[in-house]
């Protein structure tokens, strides 16, 4: 991403409107990327919810249903409620007892949380420059206006 000052004042209604549309689409770009942290984010909080409801004691030998498949599921037990197999990503798995891949997970959602922050910050700026260009196309306009307003009169005369 380039941050590069353009002086708006320099550029017609075309340039401008072509501006705010590429500004448009990376304003709309981060908003998805923002979106999709907080969806992961979400996960890992489950993960950890989860982790601290099946490593309780209440949970020591309880009956589950397993997902073979979206819509197939098979009847299970909970052998040992202190271990966890970690989706680690790329299909690797680890295992870690409950303490560890909390930690594990709460690394994953304090990472996502300075990535949000950060496109957040990125989002306002572009917000910013999203407004000011768009009043820079109203003042195009009205300059055009005028400037048309004024050459009717001297055509009226010819």
């Amino acid at each position: 991403m380039s941050s590069q000052k353009i002086d708006l004042s320099k550029l017609n209604a075309e340039q401008l409107a072509a501006v705010k549309q590429q500004f448009d689409q990376e304003l709309q770009h981060f908003t998805q990327s923002l979106q999709a942290l907080n969806v992961a984010k979400n996960k890992f909080t489950e993960c950890i919810e989860d982790i601290k409801v099946t490593s309780s004691t209440d949970n020591e030998n309880q009956k589950l249903l397993i997902p073979a498949t979206a819509s197939l599921y098979v009847p299970g037990k909970i052998i040992d409620n202190k271990k966890f197999l970690v989706d680690i990503g790329t299909g690797y798995y680890v295992e870690k007892d409950a303490d560890k891949a909390i930690e594990f997970y709460q690394k994953k959602i304090n990472k996502l949380s300075t990535e949000s922050t950060q496109i957040q910050n990125i989002i306002k700026e572009k917000s910013q420059s999203s407004f000011a260009i768009e009043q820079q196309i109203r003042e195009a306009a009205i300059r055009q206006n005028h400037e048309a307003a004024k050459e009717q009169p001297a055509q009226n005369e010819a």
